[in-house]
């Protein structure tokens, strides 16, 4: 199985899985609550999340992955940026397709020339994938 499918298939795992602790399973305790916390939110954030893996890893990496790495340098800066800057978003896991793609392309680009740009897309996007995730669980376990 190639790597971008590997992570690809990772991501989607991070985005159900948090996404339950949210919305299912909640993270913040009301008198009185009980049942599922929020099937609705969690049903718009899976599919608008999945929706963006989907489309990220389908045209955006797959095409990548063909060309020089080089040609990919760029692109996960960018994809990695663009995670650190929708954090305000991660309710709905929408931080997560964007890291899993600058960490797709990143590993891509670090054959290249410029794999010191690469490997900080590499480490921005692992830390809002691991950050994320390790935040989720925290929450759950509180």
């Amino acid at each position: 199985m190639p790597r971008e499918t590997v992570i690809a298939v990772a991501v989607s795992a991070v985005v159900v899985g948090t996404m339950a602790i949210d919305h299912l399973v909640g993270t913040e305790t009301e008198p009185g609550e009980t049942g599922l916390a929020d099937p609705g939110a969690f049903v718009l954030s899976v599919v608008l999340a999945l929706a963006l893996v989907a489309m990220f890893f389908g045209l955006v990496v797959r095409r990548a992955v063909r060309h020089e790495p080089e040609e990919s340098t760029l692109k996960a800066i960018a994809f990695s940026l663009l995670a650190v800057l929708t954090l305000p978003l991660i309710f709905l896991a929408v931080p997560f397709p964007f890291a899993g793609a600058g960490l797709a392309l990143g590993l891509h680009a670090r054959d290249g020339r410029r794999w010191l740009l690469a490997t900080a897309a590499v480490v921005v996007a692992g830390v809002v994938l691991g950050l994320g995730a390790v935040a989720y669980l925290v929450a759950l376990i509180a």
